[in-house]
């Protein structure tokens, strides 16, 4: 999520800088490539696994999915054997930490488990495309009010 947004800041940004009325479709490309490669770097994320009880009586283990690209949330999934159903906790910062997001009980069958890792790393791309959406204009506004300020009163003590 902090991958999509700091690299559609600065797309906006780089591009402001030379051409203003590019620099909303070069913020959407840029965006929307990261979060592609995001999404991949999730599917493919080192996973490590942590089974509960005895290794006969294997009733319950936690997956954790360390994708460096989802940074500041992790994901887990938590496998129940006995009753074969799976369900993914999002966590903020790390694997004790606090859960943002809980799916619900699903079969674990693995076109769903992908499916849902999939809806959660686009959630999360999505997440991190709105706050870049916020944080332009808040940026922006300063700096054109200022440039506006400047050419209303070009000897004022405020452009010194």
């Amino acid at each position: 999520m902090l991958v999509v947004t700091v690299a559609g800041l600065c797309s906006w940004f780089v591009v402001r800088r030379v051409q203003s009325k590019w620099s909303f479709a070069v913020f959407l490309i840029v965006t929307v490539m990261v979060s592609i490669v995001v999404i991949d770097d999730v599917r493919t994320a080192g996973v490590m696994r942590d089974d509960t009880g005895p290794a006969h009586d294997r009733v319950y283990s936690i997956v954790y999915c360390n994708s460096t690209a989802l940074f500041p949330f992790v994901i887990q999934k938590h496998h129940n054997w006995t009753a074969k159903s799976y369900v993914y906790l999002v966590r903020y910062l790390n694997h004790d930490g606090l859960i943002v997001y809980q799916t619900e009980p699903a079969p674990d069958q693995s076109e769903f488990m992908h499916w849902t890792k999939f809806q959660i790393s686009v959630s999360n791309c999505i997440l991190g495309f709105f706050i870049a959406l916020l944080v332009i204009p808040s940026v922006e506004f300063p700096i054109r009010y200022r440039k506006l300020r400047r050419n209303w009163y070009p000897e004022s003590e405020f452009n010194r």
